[in-house]
């Protein structure tokens, strides 16, 4: 029989279970990390700019909805009620009278033609596509932006590792010195230089700790979860290469995917529309109508009017009545509002196309600069890890003139230096080129989440 700790309050067996698996979980989901896509996942039902470009999609699709109606019949059903009484002072009898009615009328109308409507519910469904694409464009920022934090931390991370490894060897070379110097076969020259590549790389050390901690802090906001732990890139790495080769195809690609083109042509054809229907204003309307009703009707009368109708008498009864109509509405002049509204249309029409060959330019330049953006990096990294090898050499080398007297020890801490600076530098260009493939892919309109599937293929799993 176990016996509870004083001062701690017993748990229920289902509640301790229930909080073991919870516990369990936080720590499995901390301990194995979550992948790029896994991340991403979870920012979508965070990120606010995300959410609200949704929302937006979602209530220009039922603004679209409520033009659609134009198209619709529209029916409505009217019912009263009234009670009425009146009284007329006459000599030598009054005359007093009520009467007491109810009914209904059902009517309904259809629009046979009106240019205008149409008109409004096409630009209805442009509106509705524009929303589509801010949509997309906001799930494509989403999936760069989340890129970017998730790449800052591991950057941060090999940097701060780099550091440490430069903050290890660097007090191994001066241990070293202090030896050699202790035998007399160093100078304190040698000790004083370690000690002073010693504290450059604790401050170093402390920047680099400083900033993986701004990262990790960064990319929990951004995803609105706590403990992010990114996959480390796995390593010999082999990064893919930018596909298609040449930037035209590039371009060729944003000219038909750009969300940013889609809303500029949209918003064109949008304003031809008002145009048009701003034109139409000129044209007659056509409208089929239907209506029934029916009534019931009762009235009394006082005994002044018995000579007529007998000692307090009523009378009443129903009716109805219905019909069907076509009206037809013929505008003839309104003041010139119709041809100033069209001239302003045609203003704004004209705006519309000079704002789409400026996106279209947009568009381009972004592209082609995306593009060479990540050319150059990709030869970066191939130039940084064939400088890597160098580099390695070349500390060897050095450590080996150091033993034998050739080197001093100066010359193996700036070979030291130059490793690990250049290892810091191309696990950051591995990573800027691989965002630079997303962010060329948004920069075509081409970026999908199966996108980050290759990237992920590259991770540690």
């Amino acid at each position: 029989m176990s016996i509870p700790r004083a001062g701690l309050p017993t748990m229920p067996p289902t509640s301790a279970t229930l909080a073991l698996a919870v516990a369990l979980a936080l720590c499995s989901f901390a301990a194995r990390g979550q992948s790029l896509t896994e991340v991403v996942d979870a920012a979508r039902t965070y990120d606010a700019t995300y959410l609200g470009a949704r929302s937006t999609a979602d209530a220009a699709r039922y603004r679209y909805e409520q033009a659609r109606a134009l198209h619709l019949p529209s029916a409505n059903l009217v019912v009263t009620a009234a009670k009425q009484s009146s009284g007329t002072p006459y000599v030598p009898s009054d005359t007093n009278s009520s009467s007491t009615s109810y009914g209904g009328t059902v009517s309904a109308q259809q629009t046979i033609f009106n240019r205008q409507n149409d008109l409004q519910i096409d630009a209805a469904q442009k509106s509705a596509d524009i929303a589509a694409a801010q949509l997309a464009q906001a799930e494509q920022d989403l999936l760069v932006r989340v890129s970017q934090a998730y790449f800052n931390v591991l950057a941060a991370a090999d940097a701060l590792q780099t550091v440490q490894a430069n903050s290890k060897a660097i007090a191994e070379q001066l241990a070293s010195a202090k030896r050699n110097f202790e035998v007399g076969n160093a100078t304190i020259t040698d000790t004083r230089e370690a000690e002073a590549r010693s504290d450059l790389a604790r401050s170093q050390e402390i920047s680099a700790e400083n900033d993986l901690q701004v990262a990790k802090v960064t990319l929990d906001q951004l995803v609105g979860r706590n403990g992010i732990a990114p996959h480390p890139l796995a390593l010999p790495a082999t990064l893919p290469p930018v596909m298609p080769a040449q930037g035209s195809d590039w371009v060729a690609l944003a000219e038909s995917d750009s969300p940013t083109l889609l809303q500029a042509r949209l918003n064109l054809e949008i304003a031809q529309l008002d145009t048009a229907r701003a034109k139409a204003g000129h044209l007659p309307t056509l409208v089929a109508g239907a209506q029934y009703g029916r009534t019931h009707d009762r009235e009394s009368y006082s005994t002044a009017d018995a000579a007529v109708y007998g000692p307090g008498g009523t009378y009443g009864g129903t009716g109805f009545n219905r019909g069907v109509s076509l009206t037809l509405t013929v505008p003839l002049f309104a003041g010139f509002a119709t041809q100033n509204r069209v001239r302003e249309t045609v203003s704004l029409e004209e705006k519309a196309r000079t704002d789409a060959e400026g996106a279209r330019n947009s568009v381009t330049v972004s592209t082609r600069t995306a593009f060479l953006s990540a050319q150059s990096l990709n030869a970066k990294v191939k130039a940084l890890e064939a400088a890597e090898s160098s580099s390695k050499l070349a500390l060897d080398a050095t450590v080996l003139g150091y033993k034998v007297g050739v080197k001093v020890n100066l010359d193996v801490l700036n070979a030291q230096s130059q490793l690990f600076s250049t290892q810091r530098d191309l696990a950051a260009a591995r990573y800027n080129y691989l965002l630079s493939t997303l962010q060329l892919r948004q920069a075509a309109g081409t970026l999908t989440a199966n996108d980050l599937l290759a990237i992920n293929a590259l991770l540690v799993k």
